[in-house]
């Protein structure tokens, strides 16, 4: 995202200038603050992790296991999913 604010200031110094050109910018600053600020909840790594590598020539498969199934009578169920991956 950064690279691309970059881009847009080159593009904007190479243009003509008019009476919005200076709001783009403060606009553009304001997005490379929030982008550099603190961030809060999921932040997602910019590398793949080796599961995803996996994933992309493997299926994953989910079976039932009898054995860990909680009926406490009520009507309703937690679920608990575990998963293998299948090498085809």
């Amino acid at each position: 995202m950064l690279d691309k604010i970059k881009e847009i200031r080159k593009y904007i110094a190479s243009a003509s200038q008019d009476e919005n050109t200076g709001s783009l910018l403060l606009y553009l600053n304001q997005i490379e603050k929030d982008i550099n600020g603190k961030k809060y909840g999921l932040v997602f790594e910019e590398h793949r992790e080796k599961i995803n590598d996996i994933l992309d020539t493997h299926t994953p498969i989910l079976e039932e296991d009898k054995e860990l199934f909680i009926d406490k009578g009520n009507g309703r169920m937690n679920f608990l999913i575990e998963g293998i991956i299948c090498r085809h």
